[in-house]
């Protein structure tokens, strides 16, 4: 595995950019919490990141445990060699496992009876690259949560939950592909095919508790009824739940 600090920026800020078009670097430096000079020279290497920008940048992009080693390494002694021991690579198989969304997906197209235990078949079917793929089948694979049968990708475990009371870089990473998948189904999928709603209402925020119970037990029985019947395709079905008004503690009751 091989990535730079420059490798890095360049390739979130095409993503962002190929998702919004007028994202611009300044905006990227705002997101990034760096200035807009020292991102330039950065990226046209002209300069290096301070540890306290590079603290930023690991923490914002929500890099992996193997991708922050990489980048001490490169930081500290300028070199991208980095000794990958079991505990490292527990770490970055559990970081893969629950921040990138294809990995739920193929452990629930193994449910599909025509599966089939191929990358290129998995990229096809999900629209990832087939290197992708092929990384994830062989975690998959050496964590045994798959297995393989004729060709055929078979499930050794329940499905994997993971806690949203977690403060993990891997869950929100997690969520926030969620999302990105999400708004290009709404802008490329018929409207057949999805199913979107939201409300935006005034709340009682003693009351979010209960409401959390109550979609916990929604998203399951969805879930089983989901399931029920032969099965040909792979849906994720998100909640949000969140504010739009912020919080201002130092407002003052302005009452007479």
């Amino acid at each position: 595995m091989e990535i730079t600090v420059k490798k890095l920026l360049m390739q979130e800020l095409a993503k962002r950019q190929a998702r919004n078009s007028s994202y611009s670097l300044r905006a990227f430096a705002r997101d990034l919490d760096i200035g807009s000079t020292t991102l330039s020279d950065v990226m046209g290497d002209r300069r290096s990141l301070s540890k306290t920008n590079l603290e930023k940048v690991m923490e914002r992009l929500l890099v992996s445990p193997l991708e922050k080693e990489l980048l001490w390494a490169e930081y500290k002694q300028g070199s991208k060699k980095v000794e990958i021991d079991d505990r490292l690579l527990m770490e970055e198989d559990t970081f893969r496992l629950m921040s990138d969304w294809y990995y739920v997906a193929i452990l629930n197209l193994a449910k599909l009876p025509d599966n089939k235990a191929n990358p290129r078949w998995i990229a096809k079917r999900l629209g990832i690259k087939e290197s992708e793929a092929e990384h994830a089948l062989e975690r998959l694979l050496r964590l045994d949560l798959l297995k393989k049968n004729r060709n055929r990708m078979v499930r050794t475990a329940k499905p994997i939950f993971i806690n949203r009371d977690v403060p993990s870089a891997a869950i929100r990473k997690h969520h926030t592909q969620n999302l990105h998948l999400a708004e290009h189904s709404l802008h490329n999928d018929p409207v057949e095919r999805r199913q979107f709603y939201s409300i935006t209402t005034a709340v009682n925020p003693e009351k979010l508790p209960l409401v959390n119970d109550v979609i916990l037990k929604t998203r399951k029985k969805i879930e089983d009824l989901l399931e029920d019947g032969p099965l040909s395709e792979v849906y994720t079905f998100s909640f949000q739940l969140f504010p739009l008004t912020k919080v201002d503690g130092s407002m003052e009751d302005q009452s007479e």
